[in-house]
């Protein structure tokens, strides 16, 4: 089967927020549920591959000390840095999985919304459970049907994270299931 992964740099230069992230009730009321269910107050480190134009990253800013949020599209780093300017603890760049752009072990990773665009799902994992420390929390999130462009769904890809994860050891810590996402966060044993 193939499959035509977005153009995400052409998405964000036609559109700063191409899935209504900032605007949208479904986006806010899971950003909200995703803030709330996060296992501590507050993190001394974070990675948010796939942090489109930072609107994620900027609700996060008063839960870390340091984060770095990392996208494909050149244009959406851009807006992110825009948005996030004054927030001295938020770093942007440019970088596409399997790269890691975290130079140390993290307390938090978010992965949100793009898992389901990257071909090789092992070697995605991979890199992400590379970046968090023992006792780190993974944070998966993902729409809990088939993108019409994307390798995936949602569901089956975290039925195969879940998978993963009992062979990495990692403990699920949370679930939610909902009619329209589904999030899973994991705690890296030692």
């Amino acid at each position: 089967m193939t499959h035509h992964v977005p153009d995400f740099e052409a998405l964000y230069v036609r559109d700063p927020d191409p899935w209504q992230v900032g605007s949208s009730w479904y986006e806010q009321r899971k950003l909200s549920i995703v803030l709330a269910s996060l296992p501590k107050p507050r993190y001394r480190s974070a990675w948010e591959p796939g942090c489109g134009p930072g609107i994620v990253s900027a609700a996060l800013s008063p839960r870390v000390g340091e984060l770095v949020g990392t996208d494909v599209s050149p244009r959406a780093v851009q807006l992110a840095e825009e948005r996030c300017r004054g927030i001295s603890h938020l770093r942007f760049t440019v970088s596409e999985l399997p790269a890691v752009p975290v130079e140390s072990p993290v307390e938090l990773v978010l992965v949100a919304e793009f898992l389901y665009y990257v071909a090789d799902l092992s070697a995605g994992l991979e890199a992400l459970w590379a970046t968090v420390e023992p006792e780190g929390h993974m944070a998966f999130l993902h729409w809990a049907h088939q993108p019409h462009d994307a390798y995936r769904s949602g569901p089956s890809m975290h039925a195969d994270i879940a998978i993963d994860c009992v062979d990495r050891d990692a403990r699920r810590l949370v679930t939610h299931v909902d009619d329209d996402f589904v999030l899973d966060i994991y705690e890296a044993r030692q």
